[in-house]
């Protein structure tokens, strides 16, 4: 096992390293490093110096690209590829990185354009962050076309909206070999210092808030950020032709669609409802009353996201009126059950709300054990809603278009 380099002494890449996070898929593939940035391009270095000097094996960062505003491309071009005082030519020196090697240079930073031709300035407006928001989708979604290629985002940097961007992008167009992070460094107080770019192979000291900070007490770490990768789940057609906010809304459809409950058959003759591979088994009274409140919000009703209008949902009450006892009642002679007290509904001419109200519950019982915890369960169950000033109103949630009868 190699060591680590002692004090004074010029340290390189192999010495350097330490393990990476397990699971790690970039490391044999060439990698390009996104990075949005603001006034302080130290995290851009930073993040490099995590990438190639601490990891372990490190990870193998060809390009780096930025996406910036004008005063920000001022900061990178003059603090960080200034051909003398460049830090990322420092950089390269101090850890043995043959020039080339990385490709960056003044075109490999992005600075959004304005309708008008102007570069922008800032991330203030509206009109501003919808600029920035298309500009880094565009770019994320240039940067993961080729398979035989990795992509390391980093949101440190920026504004925060920026870096929300570049972390929604990522998570529409990464693949698994893609990677993001966060840059950490401690202490707190040289974040940002004027001087500090990255880790030097040599000892320094650093002059914050009147103490001196040595470069051995300083820690640079990347924190991954484990997200959702949604590419394969919530790509629409038109994909390439889509602008942020397009694609946003295009994707949250589809993947709207995708988890949308499935549907639900209601079967009379084993007069149970059937739900993908699981069957949900009811007594003829129970089968009666689930199917009257499935007409009234497929059929009658047979408006999509209905809460529960008067037209697919019922008071208990009415369970006491004679015309809903003749509904019940034409619904099971179709089923033909065996029992003679369900032909006749005992009972329900006195206390037909209590008793709807018992069967509700036992009703919705099966259908919980049958499905198991779950969001969609009570879309199929009998749902109660109650506002103020009036009493509750029971009805099947399911969108109309999932219920179907056979």
């Amino acid at each position: 096992m190699r060591k680590r380099p002692r004090a004074g002494e010029m340290g390189s890449i192999e010495t350097w390293r330490s393990p990476a996070p397990v699971g790690s898929a970039q490391a044999c593939l060439p990698t390009v490093l996104l990075s949005v940035s603001g006034l302080t391009p130290q995290v851009i270095t930073e993040t490099l110096y995590c990438l190639l000097v601490s990891s372990h094996p490190p990870v193998p960062v060809r390009e780096i690209r930025v996406i910036t505003t004008r005063p920000g491309r001022e900061r990178v071009k003059e603090q960080l590829l200034h051909p003398v005082r460049g830090q990322f030519h420092g950089f390269c020196r101090d850890y043995g990185i043959t020039r080339g090697e990385i490709k960056f240079d003044t075109g490999s930073i992005i600075v959004p354009t304005t309708p008008d031709g102007h570069p922008l300035e800032d991330v203030r407006t509206p009109a501003e962050n919808v600029l920035v928001a298309d500009s880094i989708l565009s770019l994320v979604r240039d940067l993961t076309r080729d398979p035989n290629t990795a992509l390391h985002c980093s949101v440190a940097g920026g504004r925060k909206t920026m870096g929300l961007f570049i972390g929604i992008a990522f998570q529409l167009f990464a693949r698994p070999q893609d990677r993001l992070s966060h840059v950490l460094v401690r202490p707190p107080a040289i974040e940002g210092h004027a001087a500090f770019f990255y880790p030097p192979p040599r000892r320094t000291c650093y002059e914050v808030d009147g103490r001196r900070v040595r470069s051995q007490d300083v820690r640079v770490e990347l924190a991954e950020i484990p997200v959702l990768l949604l590419r394969e789940k919530a790509q629409a057609a038109d994909l390439e032709k889509l602008s942020y906010s397009v694609l946003i809304a295009g994707a949250q459809h589809e993947l709207n669609r995708l988890a949308a409950p499935p549907a639900v058959l209601l079967d009379p003759v084993s007069r149970s409802l059937r739900i993908e591979s699981g069957s949900v088994r009811l007594t003829p009274l129970e089968f009666a009353l689930y199917s009257l409140f499935a007409r009234r919000r497929a059929v009658i009703c047979g408006k999509p996201s209905c809460p529960g209008c008067e037209q697919c949902s019922l008071e208990a009450r009415a369970f006491l009126d004679t015309a809903f006892h003749q509904e019940i009642l034409a619904l099971l002679e179709k089923l033909g059950p065996r029992d003679e007290r369900a032909r006749t509904l005992p009972g329900w001419t006195k206390d037909g709300d209590e008793r709807f109200i018992g069967v509700r519950s036992r009703l919705n019982r099966k259908i919980r054990d049958a499905l198991g915890p779950g969001r969609w369960v009570t879309q199929y169950q009998i749902n109660s809603r109650r506002t103020p000033g009036a009493l509750s109103r029971y009805a099947i949630l399911l969108e109309p278009s999932r219920i179907i009868f056979a």
